[in-house]
């Protein structure tokens, strides 16, 4: 199914690596593929001439792969943070105590990534980790 769309939310944040999403084998997720989840928490814009809110800002926090499909929900663990210089170029670097927490909420959207190689291994070399 190239070219197919999955979106959806998060529906639970399990742990600090793992998370449910709220889409599952009857919306198409399989085993392996990628979601990037984006903030909610984004600046408001607001048209200047009528003062009307015109949406949010969104900014993809981190991707995650599924691990555990289920008819209406499944399980994803992170393996590529993309909200700093070091996830988007992929460029490896060692964690420091205090870094590398992301903050992921229930409600955050999540959107299937197209092109991403299914792989279970963690491209930077380290799991970030997110706090609810």
């Amino acid at each position: 199914m190239s070219g197919q769309t999955i979106t959806g939310q998060v529906a639970l944040v399990e742990d600090d690596y793992t998370l449910v999403l709220n889409r599952g084998a009857e919306a198409g997720v399989r085993t392996g593929m990628v979601f990037a989840v984006h903030s909610n928490t984004g600046q408001v814009i607001t048209d200047p001439e009528s003062g009307r809110e015109l949406g949010r800002l969104s900014r993809e926090q981190l991707r995650v792969r599924v691990f555990d499909v289920h008819p209406l929900f499944a399980r994803a663990h992170t393996f590529v943070r993309t909200d700093d210089f070091h996830g988007l170029l992929r460029i490896p670097f060692v964690e420091q105590p205090g870094e590398n927490v992301v903050t992921v909420n229930v409600g955050d959207d999540v959107a299937l990534v197209h092109g991403e190689p299914a792989s279970s291994q963690n491209d930077s070399g380290a799991m970030p980790r997110w706090g609810s």
